[in-house]
């Protein structure tokens, strides 16, 4: 029986945990949160829709108190939407969105540490988040969004299935143009590349920068959610899926994936250079490098907190501090 467990029912959660149920792929799905209550009402409203529209045959709530409780769900895939920063919410202006990254990895690490046995789709900042991760040995395995919502229009405005695309979080903006306040006023795009069979780079990046209007705040989380449903239904696939996604095994930024169950693979001529350019395109967030040892160098001081560089163990420390920083400015 195929499982899903969604862990974080905020407003991204609910709507994947949604998505989910209209999914034919999946015989089993759990919605997992704190609040009892709230969550609960969430997944009994998903067990209609999924009633209704030939989801999944059970659908459950679990009640968790610690993170680490969510390792234990047995599923074949974890989806993971609990954060502590929401990118929709009031931020302060000419803050890189990098510069949150502090706050984004503390719960998806705490989950990492607990060591489940599902492969874990992450949905916080997962450009930035799984890269960080990785030195530590906790990377989830795979993100969703970013680079997995942007590949599609190019393949409706070119017409062609055969898309591939490299692309870091920061590149986002540049191809919708209605999340341009995620950035600080670029004076350069940041880098990403893009093949599509048979046609010139030159058009292809007319295609990318082409006129696409989008609804902004929560409402943008259906698209969200779409793309984060065709990864869980790769990742529970026999064969492997063509597919778009952020993080595979802890590299920066988004890619072209071959991904089924046994297999997460980049689907790129040089891969070491597709790493390259999310690795320089990070710097458009904020994200200077991340050093062997995991420790995270911004290119600025962190808004309200005043230190360029955190090591691992300084982690819950400047996410404590960074947050009372952010809640003071924008309440």
């Amino acid at each position: 029986m195929s499982t899903v467990a969604v862990v974080g029912l905020g407003d991204l959660g609910s709507r994947v945990l949604d998505t989910l149920a209209r999914s034919p792929k999946i015989e089993r799905l759990i919605g997992a949160t704190r609040n009892a209550e709230r969550g609960g009402a969430r997944v009994s409203q998903c067990r209609l829709v999924a009633a209704l529209q030939d989801g999944p045959r059970h659908v459950e709530f679990r009640p968790i108190g610690e993170i680490a409780e969510a390792a234990q769900l047995d599923a074949d895939v974890l989806v993971f939407g609990a954060t502590r920063h929401t990118w929709w919410k009031p931020s302060p202006a000419g803050v890189a969105y990098g510069t949150w990254l502090p706050l984004q990895l503390t719960l998806v690490r705490d989950l990492m540490r607990a060591r489940p046995k599902a492969r874990v789709v992450c949905l916080p900042y997962p450009d930035g988040v799984g890269a960080a991760l990785a030195p530590l040995g906790l990377a989830p395995d795979i993100g969703a969004g970013n680079v997995g919502e942007t590949a599609p229009k190019l393949a409706l405005l070119s017409g062609s299935d055969d898309v591939r695309l490299v692309m870091h979080h920061a590149v986002q903006r540049y191809a919708f143009p209605d999340f341009a306040f995620l950035g600080d006023g670029d004076a350069e795009e940041p880098p990403w590349a893009a093949r599509i069979e048979g046609m010139p780079e030159e058009r292809v990046g007319e295609l990318f920068h082409a006129p696409w209007p989008l609804p902004t705040g929560t409402v943008s989380h259906d698209l969200t959610a779409a793309s984060t449903v065709q990864i869980v239904e790769a990742l529970l696939a026999e064969e492997p899926l063509r597919v778009h996604a952020p993080a595979p095994n802890g590299r920066p930024g988004g890619y072209p994936l071959l991904v089924s169950r046994d297999r997460i693979e980049v689907d790129w001529p040089d891969e070491d250079e597709a790493v390259a350019i999310n690795e320089r395109a990070a710097r458009w967030d904020g994200l200077e490098r991340i050093e062997p040892d995991g420790t995270l160098v911004f290119t600025r001081e962190l808004f309200g907190v005043g230190v360029s560089r955190v090591a691992p163990h300084e982690l819950d420390a400047v996410a404590d501090e960074l947050e009372r920083a952010r809640d003071r400015c924008t309440t």
